[in-house]
C-alpha cells in the first residue's frame, strides 16, 4: 500500500475521502434536478458546481498535507484561492451542456474532459501553492489522466445516460454514481502523485509546529462546516422542489386529463403536445414538434382573425377565442382555446402555453339549432299562409290571430283580444260538444275536430280544428293554440253529395285547397293527388301516378300498422290516424290522415280517397315537450357531475392556499393567486350547475334589503372605477324589509351589477335605485351599456343562452330562478347603444 500511497497521515486522508464521497453526491444530487426544475435551474446548478469544485479541491489540498503536514508552513493562500475557483469553474463547464433538451453521449465526454482537467490543474496548482517542485513520469501520468477520465465519464454514464433516465429510478443510481465519482477523484489524486515525484523549493525541512497543527484541524473543521453547510441547503432544496413538482405535476395530469395542451415558443413554433392534442389533431408527436399551428389551419379564419390573435399575445396579453381547425384526415373540429403567454425579464413573451377544450359537438348544436329555428320560422310562415291560427291563454282568452282568422271571421285583432271564441258561436253544436273539448285539452290532450261558427257579418263557416296544449312543469295547459283549416266549401259539398256521388268538383276543389289529397285504386295504386300532394312529397305528377304509397314509407310504421289499416278500409269502413311519411329528398313530415272508401254496387271498395292536414309542427311541438322532460334528467346528471368535480377542487384550493403561507417570491405568489381564482371561478359554474340541476331550498327571514345592496355596491365600485364607470346608488329609505334569503340575493345583485359593468367596456354610468310602490319594491340596475336586441331579449334566462363572449348562460337563469323562489319578478328592457335596465320587484313587508 505505501508503495502507492507513499506515508501519509491517516486521519486526514479518511477525513478528506469522506468529505470528498459527501461533496459528490451532494453535487450529483443538485445537477439531477436541474432539468425537471422549472424555476430553480440556476441555483441549482451554481450550488452543484460550488460543491463538486470544493470536493476536489478539498481532497487534493488535504491529501498533499496528509502526506506531509509541515508543508502547511509553506502554504501560499492566493494560489491556493486559485485552484479552488479554478477547479469550481471547470466543474461548471462540465455540466453546463447538461441544460440542453437532451443529454447524449458527446455531452458526458465533454464533461468528463474538465472534470479530468479540474483535478489535474486544482493537483498541479496545490503542489505549487505549498512551495513544492514537481517532475513528471510521461507515461503514467498519460495512464493516470486516461484512467481519471474513463472513472469520470463512467460515472457520469451511470445517472445521466438517456437509457438510464428513461427508467425514471435514480434512487439507487445516484449513491453508485457519486462513489465512483468520489473514486475518480481520490484515484486521481493517488495516480498523480505516483506519476509526480515532489520535492521541497526551499532549503532544508521545516517542521510542522504545534499551532500549524491546530491551523491545519481548524482548515479541516471549516471544511467540513462548508460541506455540510451543502448538504442541508442541497436536502431543504430537494423538499422545496419535491412538494412544488408533486404540485406541478397534479396540476399537469389535471390538465391532461381534461383539455387539449401545447406549447410554442415565441415564433410559434410547437414544442410539446399532449395525448389529447393527438387524439383529436390525428397527429403524432412526431410529425407536429417542430411546425407551426399552421398546419392544422382549415381556412375557416381570415388572416385579419389570426393577426389580431398575434397582437394580443405578443403585448403579453391572454388571448380566448373559438377556434375551427383541420385535423390529419381532413375532419374538421372546433376548440375553445386560451392561449397564455409566458414572459421573460423584459416583459417580452418566450414561449405560449395553448390550452383547447373540444367544442364540435356543440358548435354542431348550435349550427342544428340555427337549421332548426329557420326551419320553424319557415313552417310558421307557411302556416300563417295555409291555415288559421289562434293562441288562447288557459282561461280561452284569446291573445294572438293570424290574418287569415280575421279574414275568415270578419273582425280586426283589437276586436278578438282578450275575447273568448263564444263571440263565434253560431248555436250549431250542443254545449256538450264544447263540454268535451274543454275536458280533452283541459287533461293535456290534443282535440281534433270539425266547428261550425259564424262571422261578424252572421254568415256560417265551418273550419277544421286541431287545439295543441302547452303544458307547464306541473303539466297543466298554461296557453292553447288552435289550428284550423277552412272546410266551408267541403261541407257544401258533402251536403250536396248526398244528392250525387259523381259530382264531386266541388269537394275536389275544397280538399285541393285544404288538405293533401290522394286517390288510389281498389289495389292501393294512386291515380291522382293534388297539388299539395306534390309539394309536401317533393314528387311530381308524373314520378307517383301508377305507385302505392310504399313510395312514401318512411319506415317509422309496424307492418301490423298498415295491415290494420287496409283491413279497416277493405271492409269499406273509413280509417283516420296519424301517419309518417318521407319525401323524395329524404325529409319526414307528419300527416293527420282520412282515408274513405267508395263503395260499389256489390258492397266493394272500388277506390279510396285520402285526406291529409299537415300536422308535423304539432308533432314536433309534441317532441319539444318530451325534450323537457330529457332536460331534467340531464340537470341531475349535471348535479352528480358537479359533486364529483367540487371534491379535487377542494384539494386544489387547500394546496395552493397552504403554498401561499411560505411563499415569499413574488412571481409565485402572483401564480397562486392567479390559481385560485380560476379555481374560485371554476366553483362558481359548479354552483351554478348545482342550481340548475337542484335549486337549493329557500329559507326566507325578514330583512332590510337597504344595507344588503349597499354591501354589494361597495364591494363592486373598485372593480367599476378600474373599468371607468361611475357606480352610483339611491334610495330614499333607510330601512325597507323584506322576507329573503340574504346571500341568494346578493348574488342576484352582484351577478346583475357586473352584467352591468362589463356590457360598458369604454366605460359609462350604472344607477342603482329603489323605490316602492303598491306594497312592493322594485330596485332597477341601469347601465348605459351596448344594449340587447329585441330578438335576444326575450331569450334571456334560458339555460345555456347568453349574450356574452364568455358566459355560460347559467347566470342569468339561476338568478331569474332566485327572484321566481322570492315570489318575485325580473323585468328586462333595453335600447341597442343606449343602456339595459334590470327591474327586480320584490314582495315588501308593510308596517
Amino acid at each position: 500500500m505505501n508503495l502507492v500511497l507513499g506515508t501519509f497521515h491517516p486521519y486526514v486522508i479518511l477525513i478528506a475521502i469522506g468529505l470528498t464521497i459527501v461533496a459528490s453526491y451532494t453535487a450529483l444530487d443538485m445537477f439531477t434536478l436541474i432539468r425537471p426544475s422549472g424555476q430553480n435551474k440556476r441555483l441549482l446548478f451554481l450550488g452543484g458546481t460550488f460543491t463538486l469544485g470544493i470536493g476536489i479541491w478539498v481532497m487534493n489540498f488535504l491529501g498533499l498535507l496528509a502526506a506531509d503536514i509541515s508543508r502547511f508552513a509553506s502554504y501560499q493562500i492566493p494560489l491556493t484561492i486559485l485552484s479552488i475557483f479554478i477547479g469550481i469553474a471547470f466543474a461548471g463547464m462540465a455540466f453546463v451542456s447538461f441544460f440542453g433538451k437532451g443529454i447524449h453521449l458527446f455531452h458526458l465526454i465533454i464533461g468528463s474532459i474538465f472534470l479530468t482537467i479540474a483535478l489535474i490543474a486544482v493537483y498541479i496548482i496545490d503542489i505549487y501553492a505549498m512551495n513544492l517542485t514537481i517532475s513528471y513520469n510521461v507515461p503514467l501520468f498519460i495512464f493516470s489522466g486516461l484512467l481519471i477520465f474513463s472513472s469520470f465519464l463512467f460515472s457520469l454514464w451511470i445517472l445521466f445516460s438517456p437509457i438510464n433516465l428513461t427508467k425514471g429510478n435514480q434512487v439507487w443510481l445516484k449513491p453508485i454514481s457519486s462513489i465512483i465519482m468520489s473514486g475518480a477523484i481520490v484515484e486521481g489524486y493517488l495516480l498523480l502523485k505516483r506519476a509526480s515525484s515532489l520535492s521541497s523549493a526551499n532549503i532544508g525541512n521545516l517542521a510542522a509546529s504545534k499551532e500549524d497543527t491546530i491551523i491545519i484541524y481548524l482548515v479541516l473543521f471549516i471544511s467540513i462546516l462548508i460541506i455540510s453547510g451543502l448538504i442541508a441547503s442541497s436536502t431543504l432544496i430537494n423538499k422545496q422542489l419535491a412538494a412544488t413538482d408533486t404540485n406541478l405535476k397534479d396540476i399537469k395530469a389535471a390538465l391532461d386529463a381534461s383539455s387539449i395542451v401545447a406549447i410554442t415558443d415565441r415564433n410559434g413554433t410547437i414544442l410539446f403536445v399532449n395525448e389529447k392534442f393527438e387524439e383529436i389533431s390525428k397527429f403524432t408527436k412526431e410529425e407536429i414538434l417542430g411546425q407551426n399551428h399552421r398546419i392544422l389551419n382549415s381556412g375557416y379564419h381570415s388572416k385579419d382573425f389570426f393577426l389580431d390573435l398575434w397582437k394580443t399575445i405578443q403585448s403579453g396579453q391572454i388571448w380566448r377565442g373559438e377556434i375551427r381547425n383541420k385535423a390529419k384526415d381532413g375532419s374538421f373540429y372546433w376548440v375553445d382555446t386560451t392561449i397564455v403567454p409566458f414572459l421573460n425579464k423584459k416583459g417580452k413573451p418566450f414561449q405560449y402555453i395553448a390550452i383547447r377544450s373540444d367544442i364540435t359537438k356543440r358548435k354542431e348544436a348550435e349550427n342544428h339549432l340555427f337549421d332548426s329555428l329557420k326551419e320553424i320560422r319557415d313552417i310558421t310562415f307557411a302556416l300563417d299562409q295555409s291555415s288559421i291560427v289562434a293562441i288562447t291563454d288557459e282561461k280561452g282568452k284569446i291573445t294572438s290571430v293570424n290574418e287569415r282568422f280575421c279574414e275568415i271571421s270578419k273582425y280586426n285583432r283589437d276586436e278578438l283580444m282578450g275575447q273568448d271564441h263564444s263571440i263565434l258561436n253560431s248555436g250549431y253544436h250542443s254545449k256538450e260538444f264544447f263540454k268535451e273539448l274543454w275536458i280533452t285539452i283541459g287533461h293535456g290532450k290534443v282535440w281534433n275536430g270539425e266547428i261550425c261558427n259564424r262571422a261578424k257579418d252572421g254568415s256560417l263557416y265551418w273550419v277544421a280544428t286541431t287545439i295543441v296544449p302547452f303544458l307547464n312543469g306541473n303539466g297543466k295547459p298554461y296557453q292553447y293554440i288552435a289550428i284550423r283549416t277552412d272546410i266551408s266549401d267541403r261541407k257544401k259539398a258533402e251536403e250536396h253529395l248526398k244528392v250525387t256521388i259523381k259530382d264531386n268538383t266541388d269537394i275536389r276543389f275544397a280538399l285541393d285547397q285544404s288538405s293533401i289529397v290522394a286517390f288510389t285504386d281498389a289495389k292501393g295504386n294512386i291515380t291522382s293527388v293534388n297539388d299539395k300532394f306534390c309539394e309536401i312529397s317533393r314528387y311530381n305528377r308524373d314520378e307517383i301516378i301508377g305507385k302505392n304509397h310504399h313510395i312514401l314509407n318512411s319506415g317509422f310504421h309496424s307492418k301490423e300498422f298498415f295491415k290494420d289499416l287496409w283491413k279497416t278500409i277493405g271492409e269499406g269502413k273509413v280509417w283516420k290516424g296519424e301517419i309518417r311519411n318521407k319525401a323524395k329528398d329524404g325529409t319526414y313530415y307528419w300527416v293527420d290522415t282520412t282515408i274513405v272508401p267508395f263503395i260499389n254496387e256489390e258492397e266493394k271498395p272500388y277506390q279510396y280517397l285520402a285526406i291529409r292536414n299537415d300536422i308535423t309542427e304539432r308533432k314536433k311541438t309534441e317532441e319539444v315537450l318530451h325534450r323537457q322532460d330529457k332536460l331534467a334528467a340531464v340537470g341531475q346528471l349535471a348535479a352528480g357531475v358537479a359533486h364529483e368535480i367540487r371534491n379535487p377542487l377542494t384539494s386544489m384550493r387547500g394546496y395552493a392556499e397552504f403554498l401561499q403561507l411560505d411563499e415569499k417570491n413574488p412571481e409565485r405568489m402572483e401564480f397562486l393567486g392567479i390559481i385560485l381564482d380560476e379555481i374560485e371561478r371554476v366553483n362558481t359554474i359548479v354552483e351554478d350547475f348545482m342550481v340548475l340541476a337542484k335549486p337549493k331550498a329557500v329559507e326566507l327571514e325578514e330583512k332590510n334589503v337597504v344595507p344588503v345592496i349597499k354591501n354589494v355596491v361597495s364591494l363592486l365600485e373598485f372593480e367599476a372605477r378600474k373599468k371607468n364607470v361611475r357606480l352610483t346608488f339611491d334610495c330614499n329609505h333607510e330601512i325597507i324589509q323584506i322576507d329573503c334569503d340574504e346571500n341568494r340575493l346578493k348574488q342576484v345583485f352582484l351577478n346583475f351589477i357586473k352584467n352591468g359593468i362589463e356590457a360598458m367596456p369604454n366605460g359609462g354610468e350604472l344607477h342603482v335605485k329603489t323605490i316602492i310602490h303598491d306594497n312592493n319594491v322594485q330596485i332597477s340596475i341601469q347601465d348605459t351599456g351596448v344594449g340587447i336586441p329585441k330578438e335576444k331579449l326575450k331569450n334571456l334566462g334560458e339555460p345555456f343562452y347568453t349574450t356574452k363572449k364568455n358566459g355560460n348562460g347559467l347566470g342569468l337563469m339561476v338568478s331569474f330562478k332566485i327572484i321566481e323562489s322570492h315570489n318575485g319578478k325580473v323585468f328586462v328592457e333595453s335600447e341597442l347603444n343606449k343602456g339595459t335596465t334590470f327591474n327586480i320587484l320584490l314582495p315588501a313587508k308593510t308596517a
